[in-house]
């Protein structure tokens, strides 16, 4: 009987053991170490926004939350997520201790076509499909001449732009319709291309351009007409119009290329907000202009407004650059003919927009501050100076290479260090070609008669402080140095230039060698150091 007890009491004891003491927890497993991780019975995720635009730089913020089977939060779960086309950056790969793990969605930057990502997310076993549409892709369709007539040659301007209007480069886009263009275009660098086609219809009508690219798909209706007045006049009245360049600032253009444009766009509504199409629409460069090259894609032809109410051309860029904004276009627009006839353009119907054409760096700036400090020991003073490149339309070069050079145009006579104007006297760098010898002709250079020139190059010195190159911001440091005793003694002028893409920017000032104000009652250049007498033929 005993050896039976003790047999029940062991097989009780196992049934126990086997179901964790007779408690447990069905919803964990066992981990490392004897510690447990909740089961995963479901998850949640969270979106900051369901829809991406095509920018770049656009992103969601994906929030997943993983729960047990009583909808509590489970730590250190592992998340996985796996977008088709996008890219994922996770915060963590594991739950923290609210069951919660965050991560960014975003484009490829490689790829801005209207089109849905499809991430698939899996936690603990468990899989939730996520779609995020991208949006933003643009196609603008411009035809030379806008109206063509029966049988005669049409080129299209075709060109793909993202939500900010930047083009996107190298997309395929497929043309088709009635009027004759079709087939594969691929668009440039510039996100741009022009087709031709060699004859119009020969019939009169309606026709139509369709290009599919980057995910969208743009139509164009085109009217091919006999003669001028078979475009209906607009009815409407025109209660708003605008015109814009977009990019508003853009590169010169090599010789010979077209590459670099801005799209000009001119929107006509009524009182309502509705677009009004066929509003008659000539775009123009106004004087002064910067010719060598510079054209409006449309040239002198009127163009219409579609069925949104937009009317488009591209201003192309020549070989020079302008002044901030420098480039002035003008949209003149009627709603008939004849109201914009030849060069006809009624001040009330006139939209204006400006642009800049800037690639090279065309301004430098040198600047500084009220300090200096010692060097090599005090034996000298440095004074550092802040280096600016930018274009004309006023953004920082990066990587533009400097050439720097400091020149002593004058040095000083006098008594003291401290004489006011009228007890000293400035005289003229006796070296004056700077080629560093004595001339004597056509005239002696050494004009105080001591057998060197005044001042010596070496006076002054400059260097850069690290790289010759700009750096991200534009900007670079020059340091100029000089020993102490030539404070107050000397005029010194600091030169910058850089070149990039053949324009050559340049900046120069002029500045006295100072010294630093503990140095004042000892320091070496309380003591003449070109001499006393107030004239610059002498050598005392």
């Amino acid at each position: 009987m005993k050896i039976f007890k003790w047999l029940v009491a062991l097989l009780v004891t196992l049934a126990l053991a086997a179901c964790g003491g007779g408690g447990g927890n069905p919803g964990t497993v066992a981990g490392v170490a004897g510690e447990t991780t909740a089961v995963v019975s479901s998850f949640g995720y969270q979106l900051s926004k369901n829809v991406l635009t095509n920018s770049g730089a656009d992103s969601t913020l994906l929030t997943v939350t993983a729960l047990d089977s009583s909808n509590n939060p489970v730590p250190g779960a592992k998340v996985v997520v796996s977008p088709d086309t996008g890219i994922y950056t996770p915060d963590a790969t594991e739950t923290d201790a609210k069951g919660v793990v965050t991560g960014r969605l975003a484009i490829n930057p490689n790829d801005k076509s209207d089109r849905n990502i499809t991430s698939v997310i899996t936690v603990g076993g468990k899989t939730v499909t996520v779609v995020v549409p991208v949006t933003g892709s643009q196609i603008s369709l411009a035809l030379v001449p806008a109206t063509p007539a029966p049988g005669s040659p049409v080129s299209l301007d075709v060109k793909v732009t993202d939500v900010n209007g930047a083009v996107i480069p190298n997309v395929d886009v497929v043309l088709s319709g009635t009027l004759g263009f079709s087939g594969n275009v691929k668009m440039g660098t510039n996100g741009a291309k022009t087709v031709a086609l060699a004859t119009a219809p020969s019939a009169v009508g309606t026709y139509t351009v369709e290009a599919n690219g980057s995910g969208v798909k743009a139509v164009k209706t085109v009217q091919v007409v006999s003669a001028a007045g078979a475009i209906p006049d607009v009815t409407d009245a025109i209660s708003a119009a605008s015109l814009a360049a977009v990019p508003n600032t853009i590169a010169p253009n090599v010789s010979g290329s077209t590459t670099n444009r801005s799209s000009l766009r001119a929107v006509f509504q009524n009182a309502n907000n509705q677009a009004i199409q066929n509003v008659r629409v000539r775009f123009e460069i106004l004087p002064p202009e910067l010719g060598s090259g510079e054209q409006i894609s449309t040239g002198t032809t009127v163009t219409y407004s579609d069925s949104k109410g937009e009317a488009f051309a591209e201003y192309i860029a020549g070989t020079r650059s302008s002044p901030t904004n420098g480039v002035r276009i003008r949209a003149c627009y009627g709603r008939t003919d004849a109201e914009i006839a030849g060069s006809a353009c009624p001040e009330s119907q006139i939209l204006r927009t400006t642009l800049t054409v800037a690639a090279s760096p065309l301004s430098i700036t040198l600047g500084d501050d009220n300090t200096m400090e010692a060097g090599n020991n005090g034996l000298t003073y440095i004074k550092d100076f802040d280096v600016a490149v930018a274009d004309s339309a006023g953004y920082a070069i990066s990587g533009a290479v400097l050439s720097v050079s400091v020149d002593i145009p004058k040095y000083r006579k006098a008594a003291a260090y401290n004489s006011t104007f009228d007890q000293e006297k400035w005289c003229d760098n006796e070296d004056v070609n700077r080629n560093g010898s004595i001339d004597v002709s056509p005239a002696n250079e050494d004009v105080n008669g001591n057998g060197k020139l005044e001042p010596r190059k070496a006076d002054v010195v400059v260097y850069f402080a690290g790289s010759n190159k700009t750096d991200e911001s534009g900007r670079a440091r020059v340091k100029v140095e000089w020993a102490q005793n030539f404070a107050t003694w000397l005029k010194y002028k600091v030169k910058v230039t850089t070149s990039v893409a053949g324009s050559e920017g340049t900046v120069d000032k002029e500045f006295q060698t100072q010294f630093l104000k503990e140095d004042e009652e000892n320091g070496a250049f309380r003591i003449p150091q070109y001499g006393y007498v107030l004239n610059c033929s002498s050598s005392y």
